[in-house]
């Protein structure tokens, strides 16, 4: 386990429920039980459901190993169900794309499935000095936009970049990254009398970390970095 938040069982539980529900979702489309102009949205839900079990199992303790096979189906779920039509960058899905750019950086995808997650930022013209970052890590000639999409969520990241201070983002971490994120929609899923709760886990953090060749050892127990996602291969 990576969390104290939740027993394991609740989290496997709640994997098991996710899978059955992309099985169930796949299969009326598939055979046509899913009415034509509700296939984007379900195949939306989908590609929720798929990252959301990917996060549950790095909670629920589950081989990195693991997590690495499975994120290039996830990649496939994204690129079929998100909004290409939406200029409209939410928070929830600002986060999204954020979350699957930070972890494929962490395990070292191979270019093609990086440049299918990069594709849905370029062809929906999302400028954002964050994801720009990020993708430099992987695209030398990256132009980095000075856009901040969400500055008062991720402003710290830029903070990071500028003065690579691990100290200042444990700290961050430690008092204000999670009541930034009070927006999102899985805020407080923890308190949930359902099993909706996932993990709660600053990828983006580690994602930086791993770019700029930090220490972080400072950072090895702090609930909300997933350190080990860092080091997998070492």
């Amino acid at each position: 386990m990576r969390t104290n938040l939740k027993e394991q069982k609740i989290l496997i539980n709640y994997i098991d429920l996710n899978i059955e529900d992309i099985k169930y979702f796949e299969e009326s489309i598939q055979t046509n039980k899913t009415v034509e102009d509700r296939i984007p949205s379900v195949k939306r839900k989908i590609f929720k459901l798929s990252l959301h079990t990917l996060i549950a199992k790095y909670s629920a303790g589950y081989e990195i190993q693991e997590l690495n096979k499975e994120f290039p189906q996830v990649i496939e779920y994204l690129v079929e169900g998100w909004d290409y039509e939406d200029d409209f960058l939410s928070l929830d899905d600002y986060i999204s794309l954020l979350w699957m750019l930070s972890i494929g950086v962490m395990l070292e995808i191979g270019s093609l499935d990086f440049d299918k997650i990069v594709h849905i930022v370029d062809k929906c013209q999302y400028k954002d000095f964050i994801y720009d970052t990020i993708i430099s890590s992987r695209k030398e000639n990256r132009k980095i936009s000075e856009i901040e999409k969400f500055p008062n969520e991720f402003g710290f990241l830029k903070k990071l970049f500028e003065n690579r201070d691990i100290s200042e983002l444990k700290n961050y971490l430690d008092k204000n990254w999670y009541k930034r994120m009070k927006p999102t929609y899985w805020y407080d899923n923890d308190k949930n009398k359902n099993d909706v709760f996932f993990g709660y886990w600053s990828f983006e953090s580690a994602a930086l970390v791993k770019i700029l060749v930090l220490d972080n050892k400072p950072l090895k127990d702090q609930q909300y970095y997933p350190y080990d996602l860092v080091h997998w291969k070492d």
